[in-house]
C-alpha cells in the first residue's frame, strides 16, 4: 500500500471544484469547504460527498440528513478560506446571505450553482464517511461564470478550452 504522502501529491494533480457543504441539525447550522464531491447517478438525481469524521460538520450531517453543495465562484476564495477551517462556527456564515431551499441547508446566495440533498445512505470510508444525497432542489444562480478549482494545493480560474 502507497504511503499517505505519496497518495496525497497524486491527488495534488487532481483538479477540483471548490464547494462548500453545507449541513442543518436542530438549530445549528455549518459548513466546511471540500473538493470530496462527485455526480452518482441521474436517475434518481444523486451526489455524494467525503467527509472526514474529524469535522464538526461530520455528525451534523449524520443527526440532520441533509446537506447542501454550493459551487464557489473565482471571487469566493475569501470565503473558501473562511469555510476551511479558518475560522469559527460563529463566523462562518458573518456577512454571507444564504436561504433555507427544500431541506434547510443553507443555501449560499452567491454560490453558482447547488444542489440541497438529503441523506440517502451513508458508507464508512477509513477516516471519512461517503454521504450520499438524493438532490431535492437544485439551482443554477450565476449561468455565465464558471466555477473556483484547486489545484496543487492553490486556487485557480478555469482557462480556454482545449480543443
Amino acid at each position: 500500500m502507497v504511503s499517505s504522502d505519496a497518495f496525497k501529491q497524486v491527488m495534488r494533480r487532481w483538479a477540483s471544484t471548490v464547494t462548500i457543504i453545507t449541513t442543518k441539525a436542530g438549530d445549528t447550522i455549518y459548513g466546511l469547504t471540500a473538493t470530496a464531491f462527485s455526480s452518482l447517478s441521474v436517475n434518481p438525481p444523486e451526489v455524494f460527498v467525503s467527509i472526514n469524521k474529524q469535522t464538526r460538520t461530520h455528525p451534523l450531517i449524520e443527526q440532520g440528513g441533509v446537506f447542501c453543495v454550493n459551487f464557489l465562484a473565482p471571487e469566493m476564495t475569501h470565503i473558501s478560506d473562511r469555510f476551511a477551517g479558518r475560522y469559527p462556527n460563529e463566523e462562518r456564515f458573518q456577512d454571507v446571505r444564504y436561504r433555507a431551499e427544500a431541506t434547510g441547508a443553507p443555501v449560499l446566495d452567491d454560490a453558482i450553482a447547488y444542489l440541497d440533498c438529503a441523506v440517502a445512505r451513508a458508507l464508512d470510508a477509513g477516516d471519512h464517511t461517503i454521504f450520499i444525497g438524493l438532490v431535492q432542489a437544485s439551482g443554477v444562480q450565476r449561468p455565465d461564470d464558471a466555477p473556483l478549482l484547486y489545484f496543487n494545493g492553490r486556487y485557480h480560474r478555469l482557462g480556454d478550452a482545449a480543443t
